[in-house]
């Protein structure tokens, strides 16, 4: 298939996902509204948090508790509708053994488009991480364990990373920077489907690296020993290459840094 038809398939189907979640044109109002919690973390190892429509930012910081920001809004025919559909919009965040979940409790007439509600974060650093959102942009910063995320239309940011990561979008680019303490024998997996990705590895990244793209062009600022040819993909071994990296987009372009 023809390289730009291959990119204007991919832009059609991220436009028209966007527009399936924006709502534009079946309501006439909305109403907004913020809800705070901050609830202790006790014996929990993980973090999971997940939204429908609406961003992610986690930082990671020297606390205890874990203190949410949750930014609502409802859209709906009146006002009077959103302000009563928001008012039984909840935050959920409930520690079930060695894990701190933080959802959504939605009343029932709220459709996925019709609400959205976008999450900042302040959580204990040494927390393993994993978080979604169907439609949204998710922000992580300052976790040093484990981080897992995805989201469907929306791009992920990770900075300060020190542990393995494994992140997935479907149309959004990937950026990732891993902190000076990050080991060099690092593993990650970071996959989206129309979007560039940027890896900034662990300054002695020790690896085994697989980046390939089908429409764009993958680079490496690393020292790599190639396996095979290089056309829109590199096979090789960084260091001694004790960790694994895998690096693939569809559309979009591959640097490793």
């Amino acid at each position: 298939m023809n390289k730009y038809l291959v990119v204007n398939s991919c832009l059609a189907v991220s436009l028209c996902a966007l527009m399936a979640f924006s709502g534009c044109g079946d309501f006439k109002a909305k109403y907004e509204k913020t809800e705070n919690v901050s609830v202790p973390v006790g014996e929990a190892a993980e973090l999971s948090v997940e939204t429908e429509v609406g961003s992610i930012t986690v930082t990671g910081a020297d606390v205890n508790d874990c203190n949410i920001t949750a930014e609502i809004t409802v859209k709906a025919q009146t006002q009077e509708e959103a302000r009563k559909l928001a008012e039984g919009v909840k935050i959920e965040a409930r520690p079930s053994g060695d894990k701190l979940s933080v959802k959504v409790s939605k009343p029932a007439g709220l459709k996925k488009r019709s609400l959205a509600v976008n999450f900042k974060i302040t959580a204990p650093k040494q927390l393993k991480l994993d978080c979604s959102t169907n439609v949204g942009t998710l922000n992580i910063s300052g976790m040093n364990d484990r981080i897992s995320a995805s989201t469907n239309v929306g791009s992920i940011f990770c900075k300060e990373v020190v542990k393995d990561i494994d992140l997935t979008s479907n149309v959004g680019s990937i950026e990732v920077s891993c902190a000076e303490t990050a080991e060099a024998a690092y593993n990650a997996s970071i996959t989206t489907n129309v979007g560039s990705i940027e890896f900034a590895a662990p300054a002695q990244l020790s690896a085994q690296v697989d980046a390939s793209t089908n429409v764009g062009s993958v680079s490496t600022a690393k020292p790599i020993t190639i396996v095979g040819k290089v056309s829109k993909s590199i096979k090789g071994t960084i260091g001694a290459g004790e960790g694994k990296v895998r690096l693939k987009t569809n559309v979009g372009s591959i640097k490793i840094n």
